[in-house]
């Protein structure tokens, strides 16, 4: 008589394992050892991935380093097995391009996504845990396009709910989005990303990026809130040569709950005091999304804020903000705000079917041209 069985023993650190079969009085002992799978297993994995394959993760990575994701095109990567801790290490990719990413659960450790001039890539069912650190971003998309991340959840930032903390280093480290949508700049990714972007900075925009479905939140401790939830999503930096825009973006049936309160940043918070905020880009469509404050400390000032400042950049054009919720406490200044100077105009914008339960719907600066 055979007996087999294939499976998985779950665990969550290296160590021994031990397998105990008993049959029919016999009893019978094996020892495994399980060695720690970290940044040198992915980076070896990915090195290895053929165009169209899959690569299946299994397990817990620790962290202690960059990894490369797969340059083959139109690679599967299958991590809905897999968690990521460590203190250290973050994926990047040049010019990869077809990525398709599922799963995967991300701790602390500064384990985000850089990603320069990539395109056409997925990313499904990920969970992040204050998986950045303050001012860092966990998607990064510089000169990207054709990006879809939707089904994820976003815990928690900075592992404090102290925004004197955050602002240490500048406004930055306050108003720093999750999923930021950039320009393909040198510096964009930070200078520990310079060296591998080298010779591929190209001031391009990210285009057509479309993030649906996924869920911001705070992190809790049991009982304990620990962090609020980041910034969502937008864009802050523009180059002083490139008048090319940050185009095509959807942000659609998304829920954000009670994010970092963005005030006490000065000037900043006109621009960028929103857990969804754009400045310099065209062809935006907010819809369908729901911004909840429960808490009294996430009172936000604004919901969304569009902005056009820079005197080199176009006028901002094409703008759908439409079908959202706003719920809990009142934003103290407006559910949107829209804010063009130095001669700018925005225009084309759609405001309708907003549910803003009380709050003010809309505040306007400058030469702005809204349908209601």
């Amino acid at each position: 008589m055979s007996v087999s069985k294939n499976g998985l023993i779950n665990g969550k650190r290296a160590g021994k394992a031990t397998i105990t079969v008993a049959c029919q009085g016999i009893t019978k002992k094996i020892t495994v050892n399980v060695s720690q799978q970290g940044s040198s297993t992915l980076n070896s994995q990915f090195k290895k991935a053929r165009a169209g394959k899959t690569v299946t993760l299994v397990g817990n990575f620790k962290m202690s380093s960059n990894v490369k994701l797969p340059l083959a095109s139109n690679v599967h990567v299958n991590a809905t097995k897999a968690t990521f801790t460590g203190k250290s290490g973050f994926f990047y990719s040049v010019l990869g391009r077809g990525l398709n990413w599922r799963g995967g659960i991300f701790y602390g450790g500064g384990h985000e996504f850089r990603l320069l001039r990539i395109s056409k890539a997925t990313f499904n069912g990920l969970t992040f845990h204050q998986a950045c650190g303050i001012g860092g971003h966990i998607f990064d998309l510089m000169g990207c396009s054709h990006v879809s991340i939707t089904k994820s959840h976003f815990y928690g930032y900075g592992h404090t709910l102290s925004t004197k903390v955050m602002r240490k280093n500048g406004n930055h480290g306050e108003y720093g989005e999750s999923i930021q949508t950039d320009y393909a700049n040198f510096n964009s990714g930070g200078p520990g990303f310079n060296k591998y972007g080298k010779g591929h900075f190209n001031g391009a925009p990210s285009t057509y990026i479309t993030v649906t479905h996924n869920t911001w939140a705070p992190e809790y401790s049991g009982k304990k809130l620990v962090s609020l939830a980041q910034v969502a999503i937008g864009q802050h930096d523009t180059i002083s040569s490139n008048r090319r825009m940050i185009a095509h973006i959807t942000f659609s049936d998304n829920t954000v709950k009670n994010a970092v309160r963005l005030s006490g940043m000065g000037a900043d918070v006109t621009y960028f005091g929103a857990p969804v905020h754009f400045e310099s880009s065209k062809s935006l469509t907010v819809t369908h999304n729901t911004f909840s404050t429960t808490l009294k400390r996430a009172r936000p000032e604004n919901g969304i804020i569009i902005s056009n400042q820079y005197g080199h950049m176009p006028h901002t054009t094409s703008v759908s903000i439409q079908n959202n919720s706003f719920t809990g406490y009142h934003a103290s200044r407006s559910a949107i705000q829209l804010y063009a100077r130095r001669g700018h105009s925005i225009t084309g914008v759609k405001v309708k079917r907003n549910a803003t339960h009380g709050m003010r719907l809309i505040r306007r600066f400058g030469n702005t041209k809204v349908s209601y």
